[in-house]
């Protein structure tokens, strides 16, 4: 398999597992989300070392007992490659501009659209965020 089907592959694996899912604090969320499509392309990710948590502040504790103060940091700490934004493939993770005390990460669906959650809509939906509100950007392969 080639690394683009392996990306495409993980993605489908992940919208299958949680496109109808509500939004639910240390359930469904973007660190758990995250967590199994990274596991689909094979990286190690220890998350349930965090604890379970039900909300913003929980999940703030939950990243703080992995030794990070955002997901962003996480993703740093998991050995991710940074890249520029533009440079970013199917399945390939994003940092958005957000509220949450532990950050907004998404996945890349292609074409400048990402996989995320809104509070908007109960699960995870395709959004096209400005350029500008892509903070950071991670390759997944």
């Amino acid at each position: 398999m080639t690394p683009l089907e392996r990306r495409h592959a993980a993605i489908e694996a992940t919208m299958a597992k949680f496109r109808a899912e509500p939004f639910q604090w240390g359930q469904v969320d973007c660190a758990r989300v995250a967590a199994f499509h990274l596991k689909q392309l094979g990286h190690k990710i220890a998350i349930s070392k965090a604890g379970r948590y039900r909300t913003a502040l929980g999940a703030a504790k939950a990243l703080n007992r992995l030794g990070y103060a955002s997901l962003a940091e996480m993703a740093d700490g998991l050995g991710l490659m940074p890249i520029a934004p533009a440079r970013m493939l199917i399945g390939d993770i994003a940092e958005l501009e957000g509220d949450s005390p532990v950050g907004t990460i998404a996945l890349y669906a292609g074409s400048g659209n990402v996989f995320a959650f809104h509070e908007d809509y109960p699960g995870l939906v395709t959004a096209a965020p400005h350029a500008a509100s892509i903070l950071r950007a991670w390759s997944v392969l």
